[in-house]
């Protein structure tokens, strides 16, 4: 239990650090933006507008017929992004971030590992202002408010869990690897489409659903898409056993990065 705890005692005893620096982050993607963080919420908007078209319009969605409004298709598919776009900017901003921030590492006495909560916290911050443009879309079209949203943060926290691991992980690889980032980005595209964003997993030959649902994002697509668009409720055992393996990657990302770390001053 206390190594479990380990990783949140560098953020609790510097947390006016971490909200500093959490700032500056969120600050640093969009500065000398015309449009600043308003970046944050259009991107999202035309990645929808676009997939709506090719996978509304001219592959015709099989979600089309089982929802009450076709309005709710691109929604469908921006409640997918946004929860990729929230793994992906972890994943590809890990290998470079302890590089990225290389002074707290060589000139000062500076917790480490908070570097990762940051890249972390960043990514939530984008994840969850799209989830506030997703639910005022959800209130026009449906003409209500989406009651399954309350239950959203339920879903993505042990996702959020994971990343943290994944995070400490790829960072520690990536200061040593400098080809990690541009492998990682390579994957990218194929992780896209073999995450159920576009389609559900019931459309996946029955023979290569489990592959599929090894796939750390297809658990939480398929149970937001679930509560916010067909009434369906959570899969508590395999609530429980996502926690488990998120648990399992968080205190491993932070023990191999706890490992790693003594090495860092000297590649950088």
């Amino acid at each position: 239990m206390t190594r479990l705890f380990a990783p949140f005692r560098p953020l609790f005893s510097n947390r006016e650090l971490f909200w500093q620096l959490l700032l500056r982050d969120i600050q640093s993607s969009v500065r000398g933006s015309v449009l600043g963080i308003g970046w944050i919420i259009l991107t999202p908007l035309v990645l929808v507008a676009i997939y709506t078209f090719v996978f509304g319009v001219v592959l015709q969605s099989a979600w089309v017929s089982k929802t009450d409004s076709s309005l709710e298709v691109p929604l469908i598919y921006f409640t997918g992004l946004m929860v990729f776009s929230f793994f992906m900017e972890i994943i590809t901003r890990a290998p470079e971030y302890i590089r990225a921030n290389k002074t707290y590492v060589t000139k000062i006495v500076f917790p480490v590992e908070v570097l990762d909560w940051i890249l972390v916290g960043t990514a939530a911050f984008k994840l969850a202002a799209s989830a506030t443009l997703l639910t005022v879309f959800l209130v026009l079209v449906l003409g209500r408010f989406p009651v399954g949203m309350l239950a959203a943060p339920l879903v993505i926290a042990p996702l959020v869990v994971l990343c943290a691991g994944l995070a400490w992980f790829i960072s520690a690889v990536g200061t040593y690897v400098r080809d990690l980032n541009q492998l990682l980005l390579a994957i990218g595209p194929v992780l896209m489409f073999v995450s159920p964003i576009f389609y559900s997993v019931e459309q996946v030959p029955e023979n290569f659903r489990a592959l599929f649902w090894a796939n750390p994002l297809t658990w939480v697509l398929e149970t937001l898409r679930g509560l916010l668009f067909f009434n369906q409720g959570i899969d508590w055992q395999g609530y429980a056993l996502y926690w488990v393996a998120a648990i399992a990657v968080f205190s491993a990302g932070f023990g191999f990065f706890q490992r790693a770390r003594t090495g860092f001053a000297d590649v950088i």
